[in-house]
């Protein structure tokens, strides 16, 4: 009987131990919230681009901006900036920037963008982070500002000599987390005093793939994170698309990253993420208009100062494709991501993402860079994204043609070959119509800004 009892009770430590591992590799639950590997809660942060304001340059845009990402689950920015010292700009914007984080009960952290004055000056990162660090909404893990980089593994200087330590000298202390290009395991090996790592593979574009999204750079650095103690931050991302020249000169000016079907990169990443339990995740991007990644409003209007071949600047006008859509769906995720579990559906909400023209569209563009590379990998269909408290049938007008979908409760993709002209959506329950939107944008023959090759989406939604 001792025997017995000391066998399960040997079984049963096993066990709990499985379970103990088993949570630290994806977070453990601590009041109803799960917690990544350092023990802080799971957070969501979202990259913006500093270059760009999303309303206004000023403390009040800046405000409302963090307000409407706090209302999607959003918990702080990751702030992108290249340039810190070589313009006026950066420090004047960044001062109003943490004036409204404070104000706002918004959290923030600096991205150093390695592409441009950082490159050769380790010292300017130092100054940046050292002014902005001092701020109570800058984001801390144990005490340790918390910093990441856009790239940086081959800036020819030692991150911990060059930064790092003349940092600590000035009394701050750094959670370094940055995304490093290369492969994982190199990345782990060169950089062993870096405290977590991010990644850049939110499209599938980088997996060689246009169709599939795939995890695998995901699960990878969530088991090397694992095995070494260190935090993981992963990268989700609605879109990237993307056309145009000039400044900052990129080698991918005219491209779009793969057949997304819809919101689908959004859609399944984010499933997928929430199996894999990342210690953090980074939403790209707030307002990086060129490239068709932004959720964020599209008040701000962004030109191209650059010489298109010759053929001078061109502006593009953002507010015809509004991506709010992907902010209002993420909230669902966001939501399952923190808690570990998918949240009962409260609101009754149909989306719909489709672009403006066929990928056989040609246009007059002025840019000289010709059709969008990729751009055959699309599909012209008009995708559907329901999120329902109970079952409902919701009726699509793409064109001249009706389509009919029965849909159950919670989430569900539909998709259809659209037709050209207006697109509305219908909701019945027992007949009876219980929501009806047509949707700003028609689908035509007509190019962007009158004759610009343009991928980007439309996506909106009527909730009911």
């Amino acid at each position: 009987m001792v025997r017995a009892t000391v066998g399960v009770l040997f079984v049963w430590v096993l066990l709990l131990l499985a379970f103990v591992v088993a949570c630290g590799a994806v977070g453990s639950r601590l009041n109803g919230t799960v917690t990544g590997i350092d023990g802080s809660p799971r957070m969501v942060w979202c990259r913006y681009m500093l270059w760009v304001p999303g309303i206004s340059d000023s403390v009040s845009g800046f405000v409302q901006e963090m307000n409407m990402a706090k209302s999607y689950g959003i918990d702080g920015w990751a702030i992108n900036t290249a340039q810190w010292h070589s313009a006026a700009w950066p420090i004047q914007r960044m001062q109003k920037m943490v004036q409204a984080a404070e104000q706002a009960g918004f959290k923030f952290f600096m991205s150093a963008d390695m592409t441009q004055e950082f490159i050769g000056a380790p010292n300017a990162v130092v100054d940046m982070v050292s002014t902005v660090a001092t701020s109570s909404a800058y984001y801390r893990v144990n005490g340790k500002a918390f910093l990441s980089t856009f790239v940086g593994q081959s800036v020819g200087w030692n991150w911990q000599n060059s930064v790092l330590n003349p940092l600590a000298s000035k009394g701050f202390s750094i959670y370094f987390v940055p995304f490093f290009g290369g492969d994982p395991n190199q990345v782990a090996q060169q950089f062993p005093f870096v405290d977590g790592y991010f990644h850049w593979t939110a499209w599938p574009y980088l997996n060689g793939n246009l169709q599939v999204v795939d995890p695998a750079t995901d699960k990878q650095y969530r088991q090397i994170a694992n095995q070494r103690g260190k935090v993981f931050m992963a990268p989700v991302s609605p879109y990237f698309a993307k056309h145009y020249c000039g400044l900052p000169s990129d080698a991918l000016p005219n491209y779009v990253f793969g057949n997304y079907r819809g919101a689908g990169l959004w859609v399944e990443h984010w499933q997928q993420l929430i199996q894999i339990g990342p210690d953090y995740i980074e939403i790209v991007t707030w307002n990086d208009y060129p490239e068709s990644s932004y959720i964020g409003p599209i008040t701000a209007q962004w030109g191209i100062t650059g010489n298109c071949n010759g053929n001078g600047p061109v502006m593009y006008d953002r507010s015809s494709f509004p991506h709010d859509a992907y902010a209002d769906l993420g909230r669902y995720f966001i939501q399952a991501y923190k808690q570990g579990s998918y949240p009962t559906v409260t609101q009754d909400k149909v989306y719909v993402f489709y672009r403006g023209f066929s990928k056989n569209q040609q246009c007059n563009d002025p840019t000289g860079l010709g059709p969008v590379q990729n751009a055959q990998s699309m599909d012209d269909q008009i995708y559907v994204v329901s999120l329902l408290k109970s079952p409902a049938t919701v009726r699509l007008a793409t064109g001249g043609t009706t389509i009919n979908f029965s849909v159950g409760s919670g989430l569900q993709v539909n998709n259809v070959a659209w037709g050209l002209g207006s697109q509305s959506v219908t909701v019945l329950r027992g007949g009876q119509q219980v929501a009806q939107k047509t949707f700003a944008k028609q689908i035509s023959t007509q190019c962007t800004d009158g004759d610009l090759y343009d991928m980007n989406t439309f996506a909106d939604y009527v909730s009911f």
